[in-house]
C-alpha cells in the first residue's frame, strides 16, 4: 500500500480529520462543552503536525493525536 503514505493521501487525511473535528466541535457546542474543547484542541494539534511536517507523516503519528483527543 504505497499510496497510503503519499503526501497527497496524508494531506487529504489531515483535511478530513480537521473537518470531522470541526463538525464535532459545532455539534457539541452547547450540550457538551468538554467535548467541544477537546475537539478544538485536536484541531490545533493536527494543524501543528501538518505545519511542522515537510515529509510524509506516518499513520502512527496521526493515531497518537486522535488518541490524545479521545482521552481528554
Amino acid at each position: 500500500m504505497s499510496g497510503t503514505n503519499s503526501p497527497e493521501a496524508v494531506k487529504k487525511l489531515l483535511e478530513n480529520m480537521q473537518s470531522d473535528l470541526r463538525a464535532l466541535s459545532l455539534e457539541c457546542k452547547k450540550k457538551f462543552p468538554p467535548v467541544k474543547e477537546a475537539a478544538e484542541s485536536g484541531i490545533i494539534k493536527v494543524k501543528t503536525i501538518a505545519a511542522r511536517s515537510t515529509e510524509i507523516l506516518t499513520v502512527g503519528m496521526l493515531c497518537q493525536v486522535m488518541s490524545a483527543v479521545t482521552n481528554t
